[in-house]
Formats: C-alpha cells, sequence, structure tokens
C-alpha cells in the first residue's frame, strides 16, 4: 500500500519579516541584471520580487504575498522550504511521510493529499520560472536562494492551472559575473551535517558561470524497535551549474541540476489499540517514543535521482521584452516502505516511478502606451509518468499480494494576457484571461499474488489467475481561467486593492485502483476567489502593516479517498466532492522601533467547510461501502488560527556584528481527513525557535547556534484512519539544535 502523510515539518528560527532596510541587490527572473533597491535610510526593508512575472516593489504587488529572502533565510538558518511551515499566515507545509524530498502545500485551505502524480497539485512550486509538475520533487534546499514567494490564491492567468491554492515561487541566486563564492557547514544533533558552497566566476566580458554544491545527511529521529537502530535517514547532494551571457539587448541563462537522494524508509507511526487488526503489543500504543518497527525482510532505502535543464532567453525589441523559458526535468524514484510500522510483516510496499516534463514559455511585456501595459504569452507542458507498486498483504491474509501499476500522459497547451490600465494616475484596473486545453491518457491495473510455498508474501510472487483487472481512459478539457480587479494608490506608501478571479484544477484518472470504476475520469475542479487587501508602510516607513481578506467558492472540489479494504486491497480514488467555501483574512506587521531591531508578527483565520460532500465510505463492521454526507465538515489541513511572533536584533558586540533572532509560531487544531473524525484530529501546536550568529569586522567569516523546538513540543502533523486496522500518523519533528559556520569571499 502506499498511504501519504505529513511528516515532521520544522518551523523556521527567525522572524520571517524584512528587516531595517539598506541597500541591496535584488535579482529578478534569471538573466535580468540585479540593480540595487531604493530604500529609505531607515525603516523597513523594501523587497522586489516577481509575482506578477515582472519585477515590482512587494508593497506595489495588489494580491497577498509573503516574500522570505535569502538575507532572513540565512539568519532563520532554514534549510529547505518545509522549514517555512506554520510560520506563513494560512500556509501549511508538510512532507510526505514515505518520502522526505517531497511536500505537500496547503493555502487557504486548498490543498492535495496524496503524493502519486496523478493527484497533481493546486499549489504550483516554480522555480525559476518553471513548474514543478509533480509534488514529490518540489522540496527544495534553500541554500543560495535569492527569495522565496509564496502568493496566496489562484494564479491561473499568470501561472496556469492547478494554481487554485497560490504558487510557491523560489528564484535562486544568479550569477554576478566577478570572482567570489559561499562556504556553509552545519552540524547539529541527531547526525545532522551540511556542506554547501557555491562559486561564481568570470569567463569573457559578457558571459559568466556559477557551481553550487549542497549536501545534507541526518540519522533520523527515531529507532527500529527489532535492533535499536536510527531508521529514517536522510542523505541528498545537489549539483547546479550555471552559464549566464548578458549582452546589450539580449541575454540567456543556462541552469543545470542533479539531486541525488540517498534516504532511508519512512517513518510513519502506527496507532492501535486492542480489537484493530494491526495492534501489537509495545509497538503500537506509545507514538511519541520515536521508535518504530522496520522489518528486516526488505531494505531501508528511498533512492531518487533528479535532472533537471532550464534555459531562460530575454530580448528586448520595440515592441517589449519577450521571455522564453524551456525547460526538461526527470526523476527516478524506488522505495520501500514498512507500512504497518511495526516489527511484523503486516503491510509492505515497492515502488518505482519514473517521471518526466517538458515545458515551454513565451510571454512578452509591452508598454503599449504611459497607461497601458500587458503581459502574453503561450505556454506548452507535458508530462508522463511510470509507477509500479508491489503490496505485501501478509496481515490480511499470510501470503497474499497486490501488484498495481500506473501509466499516464497529459499535454497542455495555454494562451494567456493580462492587462494593467491606469484609469487615473493612482487608480489601476488590472484583468487577465488564460485559456488551456489538456489531454490525458492514462492505464492502471491491479492485481493479487500469493506465495508459492505458503510463506510470507515477495514483491515478486506470481500473480493469481483472473485476478488482474485492467482499467483505461482518454479523455480532454477545455477550462478558461480568467481575473480583474482595480487597485488605489493614493500615495507611495499606500495600496489598496480588490478582485475577482477564477481559478481551475485539472480533471484527470486515478492511478491506484481496486476496481475497475476507481479510474474515472474525475472532472476539473473551479475556484472562484474574491480578495480584498489593504499595504501600507506608515511612519517613516518604521511600521509596515499587510491585510487581506477572502471568500474561496469551491465547485466540483477534488478529494482523494483512500480506502483500504478487508481483503487488503487499496484505492486512491478522486471524486468530485461537490461544494466548498473557505474564508478568512491574514494580517502580517512588522515594525523597526530603533535602529537595528525588527519586530514581527502575522495572525491568520480561516473557515473552511464543504458545503456539499456525497460519497461511499468503508464501514468497518461489514467491511462494505456505505453512503455518507461530509457536508459541514472542516477542510483537511486547516487551522482555524495561526498566529506568529517574532524579532531579529543586529549590533555591535566586541570586533563584530551580533544577529539574534526568536519566533513563537502558534497552529489551532485540524483535521487531516475529510472524514472528520476524532482519531484523525491533529491537536493545537506551539513551537519556539532561536537562533544567534556572530560575524568578524572584516573577515567574511559567520558562526552561529540554532534550535528549533526549543521546548521539545510532542505533536503530529498528519493522521490516517483505517477503518478496524489501525491509525497511521506522522510525528513532528523533536528539538534540534546544532552550530552553523559560513565563509564569503
Amino acid at each position: 500500500m502506499h498511504f501519504c502523510l505529513g511528516a515532521s515539518a520544522m518551523v523556521l528560527a527567525s522572524t520571517l519579516a524584512p528587516k531595517q532596510a539598506h541597500a541591496q541587490a535584488v535579482t529578478n527572473e534569471p538573466g535580468e541584471t540585479s540593480v540595487p533597491a531604493e530604500t529609505p535610510a531607515a525603516g523597513v526593508t523594501e523587497i522586489v520580487v516577481t509575482a506578477q512575472k515582472e519585477s515590482q516593489n512587494l508593497q506595489d504587488v495588489p494580491i497577498s504575498v509573503t516574500a522570505v529572502t535569502g538575507e532572513m533565510i540565512e539568519d532563520a538558518q532554514i534549510n529547505n522550504i518545509a522549514d517555512l511551515s506554520n510560520s506563513i499566515p494560512n500556509v501549511q507545509i508538510n512532507t510526505f511521510s514515505n518520502s522526505p524530498d517531497s511536500a505537500v502545500f496547503t493555502i487557504r485551505g486548498v490543498g492535495v493529499n496524496d503524493a502519486d502524480p496523478y493527484v497533481g497539485t493546486t499549489v504550483s512550486v516554480v522555480v525559476d520560472g518553471v513548474v514543478v509538475g509533480v509534488n514529490t520533487a518540489a522540496l527544495l534546499s534553500l541554500f543560495d536562494i535569492e527569495r522565496v514567494e509564496v502568493l496566496r490564491g489562484p494564479q491561473g492567468t499568470l501561472f496556469g492551472a492547478n494554481t487554485t491554492g497560490g504558487v510557491i515561487n523560489v528564484i535562486t541566486k544568479q550569477p554576478t559575473g566577478e570572482f567570489g563564492g559561499d562556504v556553509q557547514f552545519v552540524y547539529g544533533n541527531y547526525g545532522q551535517l551540511e556542506v554547501n558552497a557555491s562559486l561564481n566566476f568570470p569567463i569573457a566580458e559578457q558571459l559568466a558561470g556559477k557551481i553550487s554544491v549542497l549536501h545534507n545527511e541526518m540519522d533520523g529521529y527515531f529507532r527500529n524497535y527489532l535492533d535499536g537502530e536510527r531508521i529514517g535517514e536522510r542523505n541528498i547532494t545537489t549539483f547546479r551549474g550555471y552559464l549566464q551571457y548578458d549582452g546589450a539587448d539580449y541575454d540567456a541563462t543556462l541552469i543545470g541540476e542533479y539531486v541525488r537522494s540517498r534516504n532511508g524508509s519512512q517513518t510513519g507511526v502506527l496507532i492501535a489499540g486492542p480489537g484493530e487488526l494491526f495492534y501489537t503489543p509495545g509497538e503500537t500504543e506509545d507514538p511519541f517514543d520515536f521508535r518504530r518497527g522496520l522489518s528486516d525482510d526488505q531494505p531501508d532505502l528511498n533512492d531518487r535521482d533528479t535532472y533537471s535543464l532550464t534555459l531562460t532567453q530575454n530580448l528586448d525589441t520595440s515592441l517589449g521584452t519577450l521571455t522564453s523559458i524551456t525547460n526538461y526535468r526527470e526523476y527516478d524514484n524506488l522505495l520501500f516502505s514498512d507500512d504497518d510500522a511495526t516489527t511484523r510483516v503486516l503491510l509492505q510496499t515497492r515502488r518505482d516511478t519514473n517521471h518526466h516534463q517538458f515545458s515551454q514559455e513565451l510571454r512578452n511585456l509591452v508598454d503599449i502606451t504611459d497607461s497601458t501595459r500587458l503581459i502574453a504569452g503561450v505556454f506548452y507542458f507535458e508530462q508522463e509518468y511510470t509507477l509500479d507498486q508491489d503490496g505485501k498483504l501478509d496481515g490480511f491474509l499470510p501470503g497474499l499480494g497486490q501488484p498495481q501499476t500506473q501509466e499516464q500522459e497529459n499535454r497542455s497547451y495555454s494562451a494567456f494576457a493580462q492587462l494593467y490600465q491606469d484609469l487615473t494616475p493612482e487608480l489601476t484596473l488590472q484583468a487577465g484571461i488564460r485559456y488551456s486545453h489538456e489531454r490525458t491518457s492514462a492505464t492502471s491495473t491491479t492485481a493479487n499474488s500469493i506465495s508459492p510455498d505458503g510463506g510470507p508474501a515477495a514483491f515478486d510472487d506470481p500473480v493469481i489467475p483472473g485476478s488482474l483487472i485492467t482499467a483505461t481512459g482518454k479523455e480532454s478539457w477545455d477550462n478558461v481561467g480568467y481575473k480583474v480587479g482595480l487597485d488605489y494608490a493614493p500615495s507611495t506608501d499606500l495600496l489598496l486593492y480588490g478582485y475577482y478571479a477564477r481559478g481551475f484544477k485539472s480533471g484527470g484518472f486515478t492511478g491506484r485502483i481496486a476496481i475497475a470504476q476507481d479510474i474515472g475520469p474525475f472532472d476539473p475542479e473551479t475556484l472562484d476567489t474574491f480578495e480584498i487587501g489593504v499595504k501600507a508602510d506608515l511612519l517613516d516607513r518604521r511600521l509596515r502593516l499587510n491585510l487581506a481578506t477572502f471568500l474561496n467558492k469551491y465547485d466540483d472540489m477534488q478529494v482523494v479517498q483512500n480506502i483500504t479494504y478487508p481483503s487488503g486491497a487499496n484505492s486512491a480514488s478522486i471524486a468530485n466532492a461537490g461544494k466548498a467555501e473557505t474564508k478568512g483574512f491574514e494580517l502580517e506587521a512588522t515594525a523597526v522601533p530603533v535602529d537595528g531591531l525588527t519586530l514581527s508578527g502575522s495572525l491568520a483565520y480561516l473557515d473552511a467547510k464543504y458545503e456539499e460532500y456525497d460519497t461511499l465510505v468503508l464501514d468497518a463492521a461489514t467491511g462494505g461501502l456505505v453512503p455518507v454526507s461530509y457536508a459541514g465538515n472542516r477542510l483537511m489541513n486547516s487551522p482555524e488560527w495561526n498566529v506568529a511572533l517574532g524579532f531579529n536584533w543586529e549590533g555591535r558586540v566586541g570586533p563584530g556584528e551580533l544577529n539574534a533572532n526568536a519566533q513563537y509560531t502558534y497552529t489551532s487544531d485540524k483535521f487531516t481527513s475529510y472524514t472528520n473524525l476524532p482519531v484523525e484530529q491533529v491537536d493545537a501546536i506551539e513551537l519556539v525557535n532561536a537562533s544567534l550568529r556572530w560575524s568578524p569586522d572584516n573577515s567574511g567569516l559567520e558562526f552561529g547556534v540554532w534550535v528549533r523546538n526549543l521546548f521539545d513540543e510532542e505533536y503530529f502533523n498528519q493522521k490516517l484512519n483505517l477503518a478496524g486496522i489501525g491509525t497511521l500518523a506522522s510525528i513532528g519533528a523533536p528539538r534540534t539544535y546544532g552550530i552553523d559556520a559560513r565563509f564569503s569571499f
């Protein structure tokens, strides 16, 4: 079986807020020239973002955006995107428990709950202008990152389908054209070791290069009941190379990347008591002892190789700036998963996945008149994947197995345009539209196997004659997304905005089936959003207040229904749940009361519920499917309240500069399944993180210490109940701490 639960997502150790203003370079899309941001002598820092595919001051962007700069990332000792979890208003970021280098994002209650590629995304990760097509390739190391932009709400007009929740827009540091580099060493408990380095070098007058190498390893938080050894190992190495040409009217950047992951198997736990099928005395009763079973009949292995090649070109013409972004990306993944989390052989999985994607975007940014600006373009995207999964079901019937396969191919063609029209010097109309045509074909199989010698199941046992089920499907869809809004800027320090937008998530076919009818197809889902906001820099830019309120109306919402039958057969079919509504607000505040001290805070509220959801679920007593309505239930991963408070202080200490950070975050309780069963409720989480960094004058050196989850809070990230069997759960990270050293030259 393959059960996807969020594993621990450590929270950053710093305030995620702009600090005191100072001149800084900003990097836009690859190949664009870096320019200094204009900032006042003191106050909150100006941040330049590309959330609307052009360089803009964050405070001038009429959507809800949180930007985390590279400097904030360094101050907070943030290792990867998952470390941002709980710190950004109305944003939940977790990892799938059986794949520590994967990610699942939920923004304003909009997200997915399964890692298989057919599930798609509702929050897209975009790296240097390229959409990462699947969640299982979206968890990125944040060393050598210029900034991360979190865009809330549908972004379909500019970023395409599957962005109904929002976009995580990541921009890496581009070549500088000058010789120099950075080296970082991190060591922490649980055997954490990071060694990262980047080197910039000139090649010719208009040609520059850069190489980055990132390595991250850890022994794991858990020990095996079987032998007491550490499990949950992480070992990830990334190689990234850049080649950049910068001419007068034309520039181009070529980026190649290889990521090698050699991780251990999953570390989810099983909670089961007497009367539940997988109850194992001494192993399924205390989820917070950081021990779980890992049977010795299969490898502790989760290997992934990811390759990516991106070419970005910009050409200045009399008709505007023409941009082309071409990308090819693929990954291969082999993982073994002991899903029952006990030392017994009850439920185990082997998955072999190959995925590749190709995308081409061509767009033009043109100033038609002094008061009219237009972005227009076309986009092509294709992806294909195969997934071979074998399951051992000895916990249901000794020697029983379930081999399953998935094969899908998707093609998408779209054209888009977004217009900005100044109605007056203070009032601007924005209107956008995107048309998409998609085609998907799919083949899924499921069967049962049996051990030929009467012993425990093996992954390559022969298939039982007559048990093979094959389902195929082919379908196309046409979708239109659009946006219209007004933004009013009575002064340079105040922006009021409002908009209506329609986003959509593509239709498709279920990959993991138990019966032929599971394959579908399922229909596209649509999301209508109404947002009103204000962005203000006050008190000579000593205080920044950003407020956004929103209402989302979901139609034909897609929900993954993960069902395990008494026979052990498992499917994760997607149903269109009907209707749902989410509403709430995000308030972010940053203050610089005195030079060197930055205070920050955020408050988010979310009311996310199903309005209509009629479906079938498994009856634990009979083993059959029964009708049920979940209208009124809360959406998955949608805590009602989220609070963050933090500070950052910089000042002279001895012959150098000291930087001190601390942050407190609170996330209220949430449900991690649409069923809203009490056993699947995750209680409120309170975390405190802190860090110190000291840099000797004129040395290029920095030394730091950090701690996450300072008070060693015990908490769940996600839970999934299997009726009559037990509850699978993932545990939040315990207290972690360490040292950090960096040298820049």
